[in-house]
């Protein structure tokens, strides 16, 4: 697989370029950014084959962003330009991009064919998918982390001597190094290799900010002292998670998970610099599907003060367990955050803007304190919560009332207002006056809300709920059903099936 990644400040094409990678064969979405600098954060932690840029954006444009991505390693550059915009097209390709798109031109089978174009020459100049020596060896490491050893235990020694990892069959263990303030990691590599006491020392770079060592101890008894020495170095702003030492080669899998998870507890403590005898707790989050599910059906009901009471039982549990998967972490906060945005947003061009800007915000949190005062600033608003339909108008209660009787159907705001007597554009402002939400993000509620229902007391197949509901096209169904629940609707119905005979813990924590 070759590893793409999309750069455009324009959310409908980003989208539509991730739409056509994910049809195509031997290629996947790396990542997908809006801006620049968020490319470039993508680019140094996923290192993509190839990327598909803008060129005009907000902040550091394309050119400056391929300068940056060059300096790092070489991908095939791929800029997406107008006709007006040429002369900056020429600079793109002056500067190593390999081939521009016209934006007025582009079709999916074009894209395709630039695409294989790049996979041919890619693979013509031995830059394969492979990676080099060091890419291997981190893909390695990397699996060995996930799924412990692929072969025999009689075949490990070979297998990282293959991959430059000189490592013996004595007490050794290991290290994730994170550099603090992203600096380079060359003053990290410096530091490992000026550790006293050290034997047989293999250094990998995971990303740009995150330094993994391995070695073997030259005495028996000398890992305190190597402790000891990283926690000397005041002067360098980096947190370093030890395993504990281990003699046999086998055990190396369970050392770098060790390594890797007490790194991440720096999150919990960010006052800490060092970790080396921590008990190590939970991967990841407990109870994330229902945790996710109880807080989005609060919102459907415009319950926002349950929902935020759920999001606080959730975030307590986070507190509690200090799970190290922090990707998962982020997530979940990030799902209490896009969902509540999501469902009370006019849902338009500036509303995506603002979730993409509220996601990266989640995504590039250094603590948990720092993410839980964001989540504070988004919930805040809701704090006091939003009228009850017995607080509506008599007309927006007439209007409620047809679309809890009609949502299925193919019902429009025009519609609903002419049978309320008002002209749509006063009725627009009243509805969403009057009950803290629009017209459609309402509509689109109670049709989520049946679905739910179906979902969880019957049989039906989801093509046959999708219908019911109003949606016409059951891909859509499911796009929008996993936007507010961060699963399918096939996922949500096994959770919830699965649950839903128990309180869930939400239910006993709110007992």
């Amino acid at each position: 697989m070759l590893k793409v990644l999309v750069v455009d400040d324009e959310a409908p094409i980003r989208r539509w370029l991730e739409y056509c990678i994910d049809q195509f064969d031997g290629f996947t979405v790396a990542g997908v950014a809006a801006s620049g600098t968020e490319g470039l954060e993508i680019y140094r932690r996923e290192r993509p084959n190839i990327v598909v840029s803008d060129i005009e954006m907000p902040g550091m444009d394309g050119l400056e962003m391929l300068r940056r991505m060059q300096k790092i390693h070489p991908a095939y550059m791929i800029i997406l330009t107008s006709h007006e915009k040429f002369s900056y097209a020429r600079q793109a390709l002056n500067l190593g991009t390999a081939e521009y798109i016209l934006k007025a031109e582009i079709t999916m089978q074009s894209f395709q064919t630039v695409l294989l174009k790049a996979a041919d020459t890619i693979r013509g100049r031995g830059v394969s998918d492979t990676g080099d020596a060091e890419q291997a060896a981190r893909r390695f490491l990397k699996q060995l982390l996930a799924d412990g050893w692929p072969g025999e235990e009689a075949d490990i020694g070979g297998m990282l001597q293959r991959y430059g990892i000189r490592l013996r069959q004595k007490t050794f263990f290991a290290a994730d190094i994170l550099s603090r303030d992203g600096t380079e990691l060359r003053a990290l590599r410096r530091l490992a290799q000026d550790a006293p006491g050290l034997e047989n020392l293999s250094m990998f770079p995971l990303d740009y900010d995150h330094l993994l060592i391995i070695a073997n101890l030259g005495q028996e008894g000398g890992y305190p002292s190597v402790v000891q020495y990283f926690e000397s170095k005041n002067h360098l702003s980096f947190i370093v998670g030890f395993s504990d030492p281990a003699r046999k080669l086998s055990e190396l899998p369970e050392t770098l998970r060790t390594a890797k998870a007490r790194c991440n507890l720096h999150f919990y403590h960010p006052d800490r610099r060092v970790f080396w005898k921590e008990t190590v707790g939970v991967l990841a989050p407990r109870h994330t599907e229902i945790w996710k599910a109880s807080f989005s059906k609060a919102l459907f009901g415009q319950n926002y003060r349950e929902a935020a009471v759920i999001k606080d039982q959730a975030v307590q549990e986070l507190l509690d367990d200090c799970p190290t998967d922090l990707d998962a972490v982020k997530e979940l906060c990030g799902f209490f955050v896009s969902t509540l945005l999501y469902l009370t947003g006019e849902q338009d061009d500036k509303d995506e803007e603002r979730l993409e800007e509220a996601r990266r915000t989640v995504s590039e949190s250094r603590s948990m304190e720092e993410l839980l005062d964001f989540l504070d600033e988004i919930f805040r608003p809701f704090a006091s919560g939003l009228p009850r339909p017995g607080s509506y108008s008599e007309p927006i209660r007439e209007a409620v009332a047809y679309m809890k009787a009609h949502y299925a159907e193919k019902i429009t705001l025009s519609m609903v207002a002419g049978k309320v007597s008002f002209n749509p554009e006063y009725f627009s402002r009243m509805f969403m006056k009057e009950t803290g939400l629009n017209f459609v993000t309402y509509l689109n509620n109670l049709r989520m809300r049946q679905a739910v229902e179906l979902l969880e007391w019957t049989n039906k197949k989801i093509y046959e709920i999708a219908e019911e509901v109003g949606y016409s096209s059951v891909s859509y169904f499911s796009t929008a059903f996993k936007k507010t629940f961060g699963q399918t609707p096939n996922e949500y119905q096994i959770h919830i099936r699965r649950h839903k005979h128990e309180d869930g813990p939400a239910a006993e924590k709110r007992s």
